[in-house]
């Protein structure tokens, strides 16, 4: 099978796409995806530059797949043929023809929703739809602020802070302030501008209800200020912790473990019109390096994926 893989984890570099074995038959509980669509994302590239302990070479990125349920192991709660969406994180394996998934971390794709935006949402919505729901427990009626909000995780907070019935402040480059209106946001911020939270200040005196942070550094510090007395802050910047917290306001920095209930979760959200999948450029698995230093470049608007299948 055709497989994008890493000999060793010198960087985006050090990816090559070559021929190689497909993986084993599935075993109790696995489930053997032929892969259509996978996203990439900022972990992938953590990984290939040895970032995260633990990884191990040769190393096939891509941790978010979606295609066709080629074989089951015994046990496992999905069917051959079913067209689902997975999470292979932390082994990765996605850019490949083929990929062994757990089947707890498996499920029925969105219906009418195509491979491509199937595979965005998996991290990127999985993250989002934790940090808010489940950590940050945002409630109708309360104001969240979000950083990075117009990545692929960011793109999804925005969605699922609105689907809850928050008030949603976003935080992003000028270009990017039309599209996160689109998507719902009651009022956008430049972290270029050196009074951005100021104007947050301005526009929501009390404070914000809740932070939901995908920046880190300078703009996590400014947003920190924002929070109301007794409020929440969730981060998914594990690299860079909040530290001690004042004025009686919580904080939370996780990785998001995506299983079938969240990819349930999102699956309702979608087919209810709560969450459009934002998927910026698809790219061949032959350019699978061209797709990872795009995200390593950041600025991304949603998701990027990589095809497998023609």
């Amino acid at each position: 099978m055709r497989v994008a893989v890493a000999q060793e984890l010198t960087g985006i570099e050090s990816v090559t796409v070559e021929e190689s074995p497909p993986p084993p038959d599935p075993g109790p509980g696995q489930v053997l995806i032929r892969v259509h669509c996978a996203g990439v994302g900022p972990w992938d590239v953590g990984m290939l530059g040895g970032g995260f302990p633990g990884t191990t070479v040769p190393f096939v990125p891509g941790q978010e797949v979606s295609g066709v349920v080629e074989a089951v192991g015994v046990g496992a709660e999905v069917l051959p043929g079913q067209r689902v969406y997975a999470t292979t994180f932390p082994t990765g394996g996605g850019l490949a023809e083929f990929v062994l998934a757990d089947s707890g971390r498996v499920a029925a794709m969105p219906a009418d929703t195509d491979f491509a935006a199937a595979a965005g949402l998996v991290i990127a919505a999985g993250t989002a739809h934790e940090g808010l729901i489940d950590r940050g427990r945002l409630r109708a009626g309360e104001t969240v602020l979000i950083t990075a909000a117009s990545g692929g995780v960011g793109s999804c907070a925005v969605q699922i802070a609105v689907a809850v019935g928050a008030r949603v402040l976003g935080v992003a480059s000028l270009g990017n302030h039309g599209y996160l209106r689109s998507l719902g946001a009651a009022a956008v911020f430049d972290y270029h501008d050196p009074d951005w939270a100021g104007q947050v200040h301005r526009a929501v005196p009390g404070g914000v209800d809740l932070l939901f942070d995908g920046a880190g550094g300078q703009t996590r510090d400014s947003a920190l200020t924002t929070i109301r007395d007794n409020g929440r802050a969730v981060s998914i910047i594990a690299q860079d912790p909040m530290g001690e917290l004042e004025r009686g306001i919580t904080g939370d920095t996780f990785a998001a473990r995506v299983d079938r209930q969240r990819l349930d979760a999102l699956t309702a959200l979608v087919e209810a019109g709560q969450l459009h999948p934002r998927v910026e450029a698809v790219f061949p698995l032959e350019q699978a390096p061209e797709a990872l230093a795009r995200v390593a470049g950041g600025h991304t608007r949603g998701k990027l994926a990589v095809q497998i299948v023609p």
